[in-house]
């Protein structure tokens, strides 16, 4: 038999069609986790939108790396992919993208910009649970996601998170 949490990992997992998901305490737990994976630690810096919850630069200061912001677009208050090479140093380590809202964040020139200068993407879809970019769900962009289950959020379960990847370890 399956536990109730063992359920929905699974149950979630397939629902965005990501290999991996773990239950974790919060949304904020799970963004660190993803940090730590992509390699972010002391010395390192993350792009990350000036405009989004806290949440988004602390897990970065968690990691005990440097959040260095990017301004946003005014049409989804996304971080804007035409800002994000102007920030880029030799420290910078992975881009924190939020899809803010349930509106996802432009990935393409995202993605294809981290592939430029070898960056990790990790994807916040706190406030964007069943948002799709070109059919495809938030979440499975990056190298690794988390999803905040908050009272406040669009799905809300209590104080809990969801991170997922497509990297088995």
């Amino acid at each position: 038999d399956q536990s109730e949490i063992v359920q929905l990992e699974e149950e979630w997992r397939k629902w965005i069609d990501v290999p991996f998901c773990r239950a974790v305490g919060s949304g904020t737990a799970g963004l660190h986790m993803a940090l730590w994976a992509a390699g972010v630690g002391p010395g390192t810096e993350v792009l990350v939108p000036a405009y989004s919850f806290s949440a988004s630069a602390m897990a970065v200061l968690h990691a005990g790396a440097a959040p260095v912001f990017v301004d946003v677009q005014r049409n989804s208050f996304n971080i804007n992919p035409e800002r994000i090479e102007a920030q880029i140093s030799p420290r910078t380590q992975a881009i924190l993208v939020v899809h803010l809202n349930g509106l996802p964040a432009e990935m393409g020139p995202i993605m294809d910009i981290a592939r430029r200068h070898g960056l990790a993407i990790v994807e916040d879809c706190a406030h964007a649970h069943d948002a799709t970019l070109d059919g495809k769900k938030v979440g499975t962009f990056g190298d690794a996601a988390s999803f905040s289950l908050n009272g406040a959020k669009n799905l809300p379960g209590g104080e809990a998170g969801l991170f997922t990847t497509s990297h088995p370890s």
